[in-house]
């Protein structure tokens, strides 16, 4: 196993699979359990996004026919838990899959 240290634009992967979703209560944004698939080697990453990258990959989900938005809400957002987190491989039977510049793309 090995461990993706920095993502930024100049990296491109061949895939970014969504597994795990962590939201503290209170914070500007989400923490992203990924695997990342770069020259037939797997890594696996945290990615910290904030809220308008992360409805982003939801539409870039949506488009893709992945809707997962019922499932965040309930499980992060709607807890009386500090930190709450979701396993999306337990919630979905699709892979959650993601491109680079869906994620990495400057918010406007």
């Amino acid at each position: 196993m090995s461990l993706v240290k920095n993502i930024n634009s100049s990296v491109n992967f061949d895939s970014i699979e969504l597994t795990h979703l962590v939201y503290e209560r209170g914070d500007d944004g989400l923490m992203m359990s990924c695997k990342v698939k770069k020259n037939n080697k797997i890594y696996y990453t945290n990615i910290a996004v904030n809220f308008s990258q992360f409805n982003r990959i939801i539409d870039n989900l949506l488009q893709k026919g992945i809707d997962i938005y019922e499932v965040v809400s309930n499980k992060l957002f709607n807890t009386e838990s500090i930190v709450a987190e979701i396993d999306l491989t337990k919630h979905t039977t699709e892979t959650i899959e993601i491109d680079s510049y869906c994620l990495l793309r400057n918010v406007a």
